[in-house]
This record gives C-alpha cells, structure tokens and sequence, in this order.
C-alpha cells in the first residue's frame, strides 16, 4: 500500500513533535484544572505524581503483576495523573482527553488483565521525556444482559468471571478468557482467543459494537456498519486507537432452551470434559497425539495442553483437557472424539485422569490456579504457530519446559484449526495460539527475577523458526527502542490497514504509538 506508506510518514512526524514533560508552570495550571470543582471526577479518583500522599498515587499504579512494582518504575515511566473513574463517566473521560491534549500530555488507558502494571504506562512513552494522563478503567464492571436478544454489554474492567456468571443465569455465553480474572477489556482489545472459540471464533468476533473516546474527546460507536475501519482495528488492535468503555456482545447458547429470566447458574450447568494429567516420561507420546488428534477433532470441541509443574515434586507435568462447547448438543460426533481420547490415555501411564462432566464454573475457574496469588510477577508472551504443528517444535517446548526455574511458571497450547467468523485485526487463522507465562515470587534476589526474564526470552527465541507472529499482550513490557515491536503482532496487511486507521482517528499520536 504505498498511501499507507505516505501516512505513516506523516504520522512519524506529527509524532516527532508530540507531548513533551510538562514544565512546572504547565504542571501546576493542569493540576488546578483537573482539581477544581468543575472537574467530574473527585479527588479520590485523581491522583498526581506531585502530590505529597506518595502512596496513594503509587497505589493506584498498582495491579496484580509484580514484574515491576510502581515504586521501581523509572521516572519516564510514571503519568503526571491518573484517572480512576468509580463508575461510567464517557463526558467526564472526554473531558479528561480534551484537557490532556491542551496542555500537551498524551493519553494511556488499562483495564488490568492483558492492559496492566507497568506496560500499561510505559507503552504509552514513546519518547523518554513525554508527560501522560492515565486512565484507568479496572473499576467499571457493569455488565447487562439482554437475553431476548441474547446480547450483552460489557465495562472494560468487567472480568471474564464477572462476564461469565452473568451470562449463563440466562444459559447463555461468550468466548471468555481462560483465567476468570482477566479483564474484558485487555482481552478483547488484543483479540480474545478464549473459551469455545474453535467453534464460536475469538472474543473479538463476538464483539458487535464498542463506544470508544477517540483522540476528538468524543464517543463514537463502531460497528460493522459504522466507522467500519475503526470497528476492525480495535478489535485485536484497540490500544492505539483512543479509550473504550463498553464492548457490545454476540452471546451464544449454553443449554438446550436459554430462557429470559434467570433460571441457570455457572454450577448447574455441567460441561462434557476429558481431562487427564501426564508426567515428564508421557511428554512426547502426548504431544504427538495431540498433533495429530486436533486438526480433524469436531469443531465443538477445545483442546489444549497446560505445561506445569508439581510444586512439591518439582516434577514437569502436561495437564491435557478436551471439554464440549456445546454442552447441550453433544453430537455423536463430539462423543466419540472424547471416546478417543479416552482410549488412548488409558495405553500409557497417568497420574490422574477423568472422562466425568465438570461444570460451566470449573470452565470458567480452570485456569485460576496460576493467577490466584496476587503476589506474583508475570513476564509473559503469546505466539500464534502454523497449523498443522511441527513435530521439531514440539520437541523444542519439550526441551525448554525442561529448563524453566520456577515452578509456579506455565506454558498453554490452544486448540488451532479455527476458522475466524469475521474479518478483524486478530487474524493468523487458522493458527495455534501458544501461551508462555514466566511466574514467580520476588525474593529481593535481582538474580532470582533475571533467571526467569531470561527462561522467557531464551525461549521465544528458541520458538522463532515456526511463530507466525505476536499476540498484542502487555504483560511483556515493550522496550523503547524496539521500534517492530507491534509490526510484529500483525500480519503485514492489517499493519498497513492500522497504520492508515491510526492516521485518520489519532494523528497527533495522543494514544498508543504503532511505532
């Protein structure tokens, strides 16, 4: 596209004379702006980096990951504000975005979950010596159910368990995160490759409309049929594009007969399931079945592969788990694909298996164990791999499980050979998404957090010859100098497409760089 290429020449330059940090002067009449009366937000919702109560702003950059606490961020790294709305507030949020924009800061929005801690506010700081406001969203989770319908809608700090047990009191659903505590907004802004997804497409194909705060201070709404370019940039790509604040969505049924009123709960409705756990000796048996099982398993069904540890063993273990999403409308199909995988289990050792039904809330929970703490750090990336797998990579995952330090890390391989519904930012369908999660505890020790920083980063590079590209997730913080550090998230076309999308809604660069 060589307009494209013209743009975003424009755009880098636009963005070479951007925010710069404020001068006193300046830092002063924007903290009198953003605490005076007529400002709609309290003083409990505001916070600045000047204000004597250190505590309360550093509390307020907090989040659940612990890879780099707000008190160890470098200065650049720190917003001049931050903005934590107590309830929806799109004009007091418009405002907050007009204000920022004239006195020259940019603007950073997070939920938690995908858009967290430090990543949140670094990514938004191109330059080291830019000022930013940040907006953070974690505490709006309403979430409203239309049954009749059978749509819903969703505030950005809405939780994939908030979500969930919402949904389903109708016997209805949507593709949710994995691990019930990440946040709507940070999964579906990076795509949502969630629960039942093989069969219903990703989160963001689910996505039917969203109300964003664009670069103008205003609220628009996207759809397939209006602001089109936008309504398939930010799915998959919303960072970069302004601040969402409610997500419109597609649910799907869960039981034979969705009703109108609550009738359902996440622990009545039971879910067709075969899970079994595998030990270090089983590794390459299962990977190698589950290369060749998945490709042509019915579409209803979710495969994946969990790498963990025993913590009291320290033994290397492979949790493998195939559950029904569709639990109503188990086919003969579907039954006799779990019957396999029955069979073949019951050829090789085990250290726990079960064929039994678990419920929606057991779905839903399932990946709970190794988010629970809050007192974790995460460093963290997703890959998408070629369909169908590599029996050299499997090898290699094979090989560095072997080498990871702590047993509290994981690494998750998602079922593949989906077929995307719609046409959005996402894209690398059909593809295998490969989760890594580097999870520890900080003892104090830097030697102890750079061993697993490195497991990580020896493995992604280890990965390199089959990825396709990056899942658009912030739990890996963005270097400043890694400027293809998005490119390589998308494939080339869509690049091109959010860089023009980029252009025409956000010129002045206030959101998220792509570059």
């Amino acid at each position: 596209m060589k307009i494209a290429v013209c743009i975003l020449s424009v755009v880098a330059a636009l963005a070479s004379s951007s925010a710069a940090a404020m001068n006193p002067t300046t830092q002063d009449q924007f903290t009198k702006t953003l605490s005076s009366p007529s400002f709609p937000f309290t003083s409990s919702e505001v916070q600045f980096r000047t204000q004597p109560n250190k505590s309360a702003y550093f509390g307020a950059l907090k989040t659940f990951n612990n890879l780099i606490l707000p008190t160890e961020f470098p200065a650049t790294a720190l917003p001049f504000a931050i903005i934590t709305p107590s309830k929806a507030n799109n004009q007091g949020i418009e405002r907050a975005v007009k204000i920022a924009k004239e006195y020259g800061l940019r603007v950073s929005a997070r939920s938690g979950g995908y858009m967290s801690g430090y990543s949140a506010n670094m990514a938004a700081v191109d330059k080291e010596d830019e000022d930013f406001l940040l907006v953070d969203l974690s505490k709006l989770r309403k979430v409203v159910v239309d049954p009749k319908k059978r749509t819903a809608t969703a505030e950005p700090g809405a939780t994939g368990a908030d979500l969930a047990h919402e949904t389903i009191k109708y016997g209805l659903a949507f593709p949710a995160p994995h691990a019930s505590r990440v946040t709507i907004g940070g999964f579906l802004l990076q795509g949502g490759m969630g629960i039942g997804s093989r069969l219903y497409g990703s989160g963001v194909d689910n996505v039917i409309g969203v109300d964003i705060i664009t670069a103008s201070g205003k609220t628009v709404f996207a759809d397939a049929h209006t602001n089109r370019d936008l309504f398939f940039a930010i799915r998959g790509g919303g960072q970069f594009f302004g601040v969402v604040t409610r997500f419109h969505l597609r649910l799907t049924p869960m039981v034979q007969n969705p009703t109108l009123t609550p009738s359902y709960n996440a622990s009545t409705v039971q879910v067709d399931q075969v899970f079994a756990i595998f030990d270090r000796p089983q590794a390459n048996d299962l990977l190698s079945f589950y290369a060749k099982f998945d490709p042509t398993a019915p579409r209803a069904l979710e495969n994946k592969i969990v790498f963990v540890v025993d913590p009291p063993t320290n033994n290397k273990q492979y949790l493998f788990a195939s559950v029904s999403a569709v639990p109503f409308n188990s086919s003969s199909e579907v039954a006799q694909a779990q019957g396999k995988i029955t069979q073949w289990y019951k050829s090789i050792p085990t250290n726990f298996a079960t064929s039994d039904p678990t419920t929606y809330n057991g779905v839903v929970h399932g990946g709970d164990a190794s988010w629970a703490d809050s007192d974790l750090s995460y460093y963290a990336e997703d890959l998408w791999f070629p369909t169908p797998l590599d029996p050299r990579l499997l090898q290699v995952l094979i090989d560095q499980w072997d080498k990871v330090p702590s047993a509290l890390s994981s690494m998750a391989l998602n079922t593949g050979t989906w077929k995307a519904p719609t046409r959005s930012a996402l894209g690398f369908d059909p593809s295998y998404s490969f989760c890594i999660y580097s999870t520890w505890k900080r003892n104090g020790t830097a030697a102890w957090d750079q061993q697993n920083k490195a497991w990580l980063e020896e493995t992604v590079k280890a990965l390199k010859p089959w990825t396709l590209g990056f899942y658009a997730n912030e739990l890996r913080p963005k270097k400043l100098d890694d400027k293809d550090y998005w490119r390589k998230c998308y494939e080339k076309d869509t690049f091109e497409i959010l860089e023009v999308t980029k252009n025409r809604w956000d010129p002045e660069n206030i959101f998220k760089s792509l570059q």
